[in-house]
């Protein structure tokens, strides 16, 4: 069914005379007005979503709930034993800051897996567990995609299925409240730097929010004071912080005198995400996923779906370690086998630092080696990745292109609440480094007539 459903689709747009110049400036001026832009640039970049079926998104949702839970027993083993903290990367300040009692159970409230899809298969790649973007972006692409002929056509045909993260979001913030010895609604704070290309998205959450009659109010960490046992942001005082900032770069520009951090340390304030989320954020804890070493920490059902949805993963140091059955040098073995291997920066994001194996000379990749040596990064095996065709527009014409497509689900308190879908003529998927988004739904069926 959807590739039947596709193909319509493609057909419909094919044959519509009002796919214009024009028709294309009204989406931009849509997104525009919606705020589904990163910076200045409109977000949407294609003429129909991304289609699950009702199995795919089952066996994605699935394997995502899995996956978050095994995450979970690795925060709760590294704080059982701090001193393997540094083993995925851990600073002696964030190794501080995680062991501090958040006082809600959840080392990872809210978070994004970076996944692709094709068929009934599932790879992970990457897991945002430092509070991820893009939660608002769906339903407004979605909604501007319904301007298009074919996506109202397919509409009435099909029963499709979307999604609503914020929903999701707000009600995990209020269960953490709770959890944390809150009563009624919160004052809440989105907290980010000034000036972000996301910050549109701070703004529709700060709306979304006010209109579930729960104060909100957007604001910087150097504009928060904490005095008499209470955080504020001028004079607005702070019951929850939702922590959109990321925790090195707050630690980098604030010491522990900072009204944040001393409020959290005094339980002062509710923070979603705690510092404990930096234990799952950081990539090496793939590794620990990935190791067999550790496979006592998991279910049977777990180790299972880590073997069919997780690349091998390690933290990049020279070292002996296996990988599958054999024990390999690991330098060696990453040199030698070049094509098979991408290497990320440990704690980055925006698709920062990332070098693939595969587009790079041997000269190339032995100097990207010595360069990720000399910093913090991991070496992952890489994932088999296929283009599908979409229909991108800009401003005067569309063109059916082979695009690079990802699906990344949300989860809140570890179940999935939608996802986001990012479309780049790069491998390396990412918004940040130029990739787009576009609509996502799951076909659940033919409509009923």
């Amino acid at each position: 069914m959807r590739k039947t459903l596709i193909a319509e689709y493609h057909t419909s747009l094919a044959g519509d005379e009002g796919l214009t110049a024009g028709f294309f400036a009204r989406l931009k001026t849509m997104m525009q007005e919606r705020r589904l832009l990163y910076g200045a640039r409109e977000i949407g970049v294609a003429l129909r979503p991304h289609l699950l079926t009702r199995t795919q998104y089952a066996i994605l949702s699935h394997a995502s709930e899995v996956i978050a839970g095994a995450f979970e027993k690795i925060a709760s083993a590294l704080l059982s034993e701090p001193s393997r903290m540094e083993t995925v990367g851990l600073t002696a300040r964030e190794i501080k800051l995680a062991l501090v009692e958040p006082k809600h159970s959840a080392s990872t409230v809210t978070s994004r897996l970076d996944a692709f899809v094709h068929g009934h298969e599932v790879k992970f790649v990457e897991y945002n567990a430092e509070n991820p973007s893009s939660l608002m972006d769906q339903a407004g692409l979605n909604e501007i995609l319904l301007e298009v002929g074919a996506m109202r056509d397919m509409s009435k045909r099909y029963q499709l299925r979307q999604f609503s993260p914020e929903k999701h979001l707000l009600n995990a913030l209020l269960n953490s409240f709770g959890e944390w010895g809150g009563a009624g609604a919160p004052n809440i704070a989105i907290l980010d730097w000034n000036g972000l290309p996301t910050a549109h998205e701070f703004l529709l959450l700060e709306e979304f929010f006010a209109s579930q009659g729960i104060p909100t109010l957007i604001c910087a960490p150097e504009q928060l004071t904490y005095e008499n046992g209470r955080l504020r942001c001028g004079s607005f005082p702070i019951d929850l912080v939702y922590k959109r900032v990321i925790i090195n770069e707050l630690l980098t520009a604030c010491d522990d005198s900072h009204p944040l951090i001393r409020a959290y340390l005094a339980g002062d304030v509710c923070l979603v995400n705690s510092f404990r989320c930096k234990m799952v954020h950081k990539k090496a804890a793939f590794e620990l996923l990935t190791d067999e070493a550790n496979a006592s920490w998991f279910t049977a059902r777990e180790k299972e779906v880590i073997r069919r949805t997780v690349p091998w993963t390690r933290r990049l140091v020279e070292r002996k370690t296996h990988h599958g059955a054999r024990e390999v040098d690991l330098l060696e073995h990453v040199r030698k086998h070049r094509p098979q291997f991408v290497l990320k920066p440990n704690d980055d994001y925006g698709g920062r630092g990332i070098a693939l194996g595969d587009r790079l000379t041997s000269s190339e990749w032995d100097a990207a080696l010595l360069a990720a040596l000399a910093d913090d990064y991991v070496v992952q095996e890489k994932v088999a990745l296929r283009t599908e065709v979409f229909p991108i527009f800009g401003e005067s014409r569309w063109a059916l292109q082979p695009m690079y497509v990802d699906t990344n689900p949300f989860l809140f308190a570890g179940r999935v609440g939608g996802a986001m879908v990012r479309l780049s003529d790069s491998p390396v998927v990412n918004v940040t480094s130029g990739g787009g988004e576009t609509g996502f739904f799951v076909i659940e069926g033919e409509a009923r007539q």
